[in-house]
């Protein structure tokens, strides 16, 4: 491994527990109606995900990259809206307002994820191999965020921070799932002259 490999993999780990932290050190002992801007703080971040996703797709399409980010992106945001409607199958409970995300995050994710595959594979060749990376890296990426919200369970919702920090660590994944599928380069045509 190189040196820029181990570095983000430590900054990740570091990123990570600060994340699972959070909560616990901004709110030791929370009450029900604890820092209320929090209620709405995840509705701009998911826009700005989702957006950013977007941008790196068509940024990533012009620079002829390959395939294995945009299909990566566009499954991660379509298991997005899986984790959370095992969220809500799982430990939410519909007469709650705190669990609005479990409704209304799959309305979001899922066209937004269908969209990010469109854009990014529509007209291009298509190769097995790089759509296999990219399916392996959303789905591993869609199986951590699964695997955190159950670990969380619904405290995490019904008490402060709300769901924020899960809302954070969303925008980390995509754009860890960004920077790994850039990785995957292209080999350079050689043009006959």
């Amino acid at each position: 491994m190189d040196r820029f490999t181990i570095a983000g993999l430590a900054g990740a780990v570091v990123v990570l527990v600060a994340l699972w932290l959070f909560p616990s050190v901004l709110f030791p002992n929370p009450g029900a109606n604890d820092a209320p801007i929090l209620w709405n703080a995840p509705i701009p971040l998911v826009g700005l995900t989702l957006l950013a996703c977007v941008a790196a797709v068509v940024y990533d399409r012009s620079k002829a990259s390959s395939i294995a980010t945009s299909t990566a992106l566009g499954i991660f945001l379509i298991g997005v809206a899986v984790a959370f409607l095992i969220g809500l199958a799982t430990f939410a409970n519909l007469s709650n307002d705190r669990y609005w995300p479990f409704l209304l995050s799959p309305v979001v994710f899922a066209p937004a994820g269908l969209a990010v595959l469109v854009v990014g594979l529509a007209g291009r060749s298509i190769n097995g191999i790089e759509v296999g990376r990219g399916i392996v890296l959303g789905g591993a990426a869609t199986l951590f965020l699964i695997v955190w919200m159950l670990a969380r369970g619904s405290r995490d919702w019904l008490l402060a921070p709300y769901g924020f920090d899960i809302t954070l660590l969303i925008a980390l994944e995509a754009a860890v799932v960004f920077l790994i599928g850039r990785r995957q380069r292209l080999p350079r045509q050689v043009g006959l002259s």
